[in-house]
């Protein structure tokens, strides 16, 4: 019976992968979790820590802009050149669409339920 259990989530993260391939799908599987969990209560999106790779050259002062302006999201320079730190309330849906910028290499990051704040 474990086995089986085991290749049903092996087949899940497979599948997040997929829908989402520059996105760690733990991530993506956390904030799912937490968008059901707290969907009952007074917070509706997950509070993200997003860190943001970039291919290398990009002008990532431009990217903290656009980040800001269009999902009102904190960000921050991270410890390379083409990294940056974003953290807000997040759904899924919004990672998903900061996931489809070209210049994006890689979304990492924690999700918490941010309750009580």
């Amino acid at each position: 019976m474990t086995l089986d259990v085991e290749s049903i989530y092996d087949e899940y993260i497979s599948k997040l992968r997929q829908a989402m391939p520059n996105v760690d799908p733990n991530l993506v599987h956390r904030i799912i979790f937490l968008e059901r969990k707290i969907s009952e209560q007074d917070v509706s999106e997950p509070d993200v820590s997003a860190i943001i790779e970039y291919k290398p050259g990009v002008d990532v002062d431009n990217k903290v802009n656009g980040l800001r302006e269009k999902y009102s999201l904190e960000v921050e320079h991270g410890d390379s050149n083409n990294v940056l730190h974003a953290m807000g309330r997040m759904k899924v849906s919004k990672i998903q669409e900061i996931s489809k910028d070209h210049d994006v290499v890689k979304i990492s990051g924690k999700a918490d339920p941010g309750l009580g704040e």
